[in-house]
């Protein structure tokens, strides 16, 4: 009823990270689509994970192979920098990603 226990979200840097910009106007932007742009990055950012561990799993190329672990990389800390700002299903698309890439890793290691 008072709010109690709702976090204040930091429109404006929600919108920084989404935008890769600060907005002169965040508060023009409804938490709603924040939050489906949030979604939107964050199932390409996985989805490009997903494609690059099985790459990692199926070439002979090592280059290919560190290219695409270095590309999951940087997509899981964008991820990472838009977590504070997720629901519970986000979240679990950052958990989705983590375990792919601990998955593949893992494959990796017992190769050799």
């Amino acid at each position: 009823m008072f709010g109690f226990g709702k976090k204040k979200i930091d429109k404006g840097a929600w919108a920084e990270a989404v935008f890769g910009k600060r907005l002169k106007k965040p508060n023009q932007v409804s938490e709603q689509e924040l939050s489906a742009y949030t979604t939107g990055m964050l199932q390409q950012y996985l989805r490009i994970i997903l494609e690059s561990a099985n790459i990692v799993r199926t070439t002979h190329n090592p280059e290919t192979k560190q290219g695409r672990i270095e590309l999951c990389h940087i997509n899981l800390e964008r991820m990472k920098k838009l977590e504070q700002f997720c629901n519970d299903e986000q979240k679990a698309m950052i958990l989705q990603a983590e375990s792919a890439i601990n998955e593949m890793l893992y494959g990796l290691n017992h190769i050799f």
